[in-house]
């Protein structure tokens, strides 16, 4: 008659076969390794040859032992969530301290700032004799401005001036100013915190007297918005003059397709937008509101709104409030 198993000897025989299995597995998960490495040089090299990325060949194979498998065509891949329209497609650029002094400057000096490309005006005279001021926005990325005269059809370049605002550098030539036309490169002395190199430049451009158009009313500037909106810099624009007032700004782009404005929209410039900005504040403390929409003849929205009201306004656009995302402000 056999002897029954005593409970130390159960307990060592379960050890025992508990290493076993444990090698076993070991042995099988070194396996699988060396296989995942072999199948990945081995997809890498066939990648190479025929000249495909190795996710589209890792793709391929999968589909055809999916299909000899279950007898079907390997479903597809998860599609990504739709894009909230609500939001905007991409938040205006930020405006650095350079930037936003020269403009500042500018403006104190009656030049008129466009939203993109070149605006030019006359302050004084007619086409063929007057005194003449340009300025061009490259992207924000330079900004070139300067004053021109015109005597009997004979132009004059009173200053010209020239600033990349990246690099902080700016160059200088002038008929009139023989002292700052030494194509000189003035930038080493211009930095975030002001353009105190320029002082002699605006010092010289205020011997001329300059004049501002009239802003456009508010409904005119609202019906050229649509028009500059799509692209940069004239939304860091907008945004700047709301900001200059205390006040924040979404733009809401259109859904639908609309084909034109029932009237052919003015150009726009920035004091427009700073014109606009003012009634905006003026019509907030009038009303008490927080939050203000305005409506486009394009279909999109322009949202104003105080400080205290983002939370509620990116709620209500299903949109994350910068205030929520960390270390992006």
């Amino acid at each position: 008659m056999a002897r029954p198993r005593t409970g130390r000897q159960s307990s060592a025989e379960y050890q025992r076969r508990y290493r076993e299995r444990k090698k076993a597995q070991g042995a099988i998960a070194q396996t699988n390794w060396m296989l995942d490495v072999r199948l990945a040089d081995a997809i890498r090299h066939e990648a190479k040859i025929r000249g495909l990325r190795e996710s589209e060949l890792a793709t391929e194979i999968l589909g055809e032992w999916y299909e000899a498998r279950f007898g079907g065509r390997l479903p597809p891949a998860q599609p990504e969530p739709p894009q909230d329209t609500a939001a905007p497609a991409s938040p205006p650029t930020p405006i650095n301290a350079t930037v936003e002094l020269l403009l500042g400057k500018l403006e104190e000096l009656g030049f008129i700032i466009p939203l993109q490309g070149m605006a030019t005006q006359c302050l004084h005279g007619d086409e063929r004799n007057g005194l003449w001021a340009t300025v061009t926005l490259n992207g924000l990325d330079a900004i070139e401005f300067g004053l021109a005269e015109r005597i009997d059809g004979l132009a004059q370049n009173i200053l010209h001036c020239v600033v990349d605002t990246v690099a902080c550098h700016a160059w200088l030539t002038s008929d009139a100013y023989g002292e700052l036309n030494q194509d000189r490169d003035i930038g080493t002395k211009i930095n975030t915190k002001g353009l105190q190199a320029l002082d002699d430049v605006f010092a010289r451009l205020r011997e001329f007297i300059m004049a501002k158009r009239k802003p456009l009313h508010y409904e005119e500037t609202l019906a050229a918005l649509p028009g500059y909106l799509d692209q940069e810099p004239s939304r860091s624009l907008l945004v700047l003059a709301f900001q200059r007032v205390g006040l924040e700004l979404v733009h809401v782009a259109p859904t639908d397709l609309v084909i034109s404005a029932a009237e052919p929209p003015q150009n726009i410039a920035l004091h427009d937008l700073e014109a606009l900005a003012q009634y905006v504040h003026r019509e907030f403390l009038r009303m008490g509101k927080t939050v203000c929409t305005f409506s486009l003849w394009d279909g999109g929205e322009l949202i104003a709104y105080a400080p205290e009201a983002r939370a509620t306004v990116y709620a209500g656009l299903r949109m994350q409030s910068p205030d929520t995302e960390g270390s992006h402000p």
